[in-house]
């Protein structure tokens, strides 16, 4: 069995929702990793927040309580329809490829951004655009989905192993549009660099899925989510194959490569 990368740990945090309230596949991906990154960069009650790439919110709830009543978390998304303002949550709807970030310069203690799977006009901009508004000694957490080749390590026969790689890579594909779509930018931590960013940390990793276990569950969930992308290059025999393996515990594979970038703003 492949070792397991060094920051993974175990899959329960995958634990998949029902399909009825499912969220974008992107978010199921990089969420329990954002989680755990988030505990790490030292939220602290009475502060504000900026989360771009909100989404269906989870996120934002954490936000919400570890700044606590008094504190303030600025949840921006695209489509806001699932996310419920409070008296600490503070909606924005915006459209990162044409309009600007809330607020001014040095307003949010932390930013915390999940990168859009639409293709941006100008992602360094938006990037520049959040760096902007964070306060300094305040920190940046960019979370996004890095270019891969599906790794099966084992299946029940090698035309099971051909249809697992396929779809998974269709998937991927189907969620991030490109190879570069779903990431920031090719050099993000330079970026970071040239922009006064220190201290900064990248946390990339690669789970390794067992089927009938949640990763592999939640592979099943997003196929299910995006079938009619799917059957543009799948039978739907294709699919409830690939469903089916996915709850087979003879199957093996590797996860999606995630990375987490995390850096503070000099002071």
């Amino acid at each position: 069995m492949p070792p397991a990368s060094p920051d993974q740990p175990p899959e329960a945090p995958m634990t998949p929702t029902p399909l009825s309230a499912r969220p974008a596949p992107v978010h199921r991906l990089l969420d329990p990793v954002i989680l755990r990154i988030v505990d790490r960069i030292d939220i602290r009650p009475d502060q504000s927040v900026l989360e771009v790439g909100a989404g269906p919110g989870e996120i934002t709830a954490h936000l919400a309580h570890l700044v606590g009543d008094h504190g303030i978390v600025t949840a921006v998304d695209t489509d806001t329809s699932r996310l419920t303002p409070t008296n600490v949550i503070d909606i924005q709807q915006r459209d990162l490829d044409r309009d600007v970030l809330p607020d001014t310069y040095d307003r949010y203690d932390h930013v915390v951004a999940r990168r859009s799977t639409k293709p941006l006009r100008d992602p360094v901009d938006v990037l520049e655009q959040m760096i902007a508004r964070l306060r300094p000694g305040g920190w940046l957490l960019l979370a996004d989905i890095l270019p891969s080749t599906p790794r099966v390590y084992r299946a029940p026969d090698a035309t099971d192993d051909h249809l697992i790689a396929a779809v998974m890579n269709r998937i991927r594909h189907t969620i991030a549009g490109s190879d570069e779509a779903g990431t920031w930018t090719s050099n993000t931590e330079t970026l970071l660099v040239n922009r006064g960013m220190t201290q900064h940390c990248v946390h990339i990793g690669t789970e390794t899925w067992t089927g009938n276990q949640p990763g592999c569950r939640l592979l099943a969930d997003i196929a299910t989510h995006l079938h009619p992308e799917l059957t543009t290059e799948f039978t739907d025999d294709d699919l409830d194959r690939f469903r089916a393996l996915m709850a087979d515990p003879r199957v093996l594979l590797a996860s999606y490569t995630h990375r987490v970038i995390h850096a503070r703003k000099a002071d």
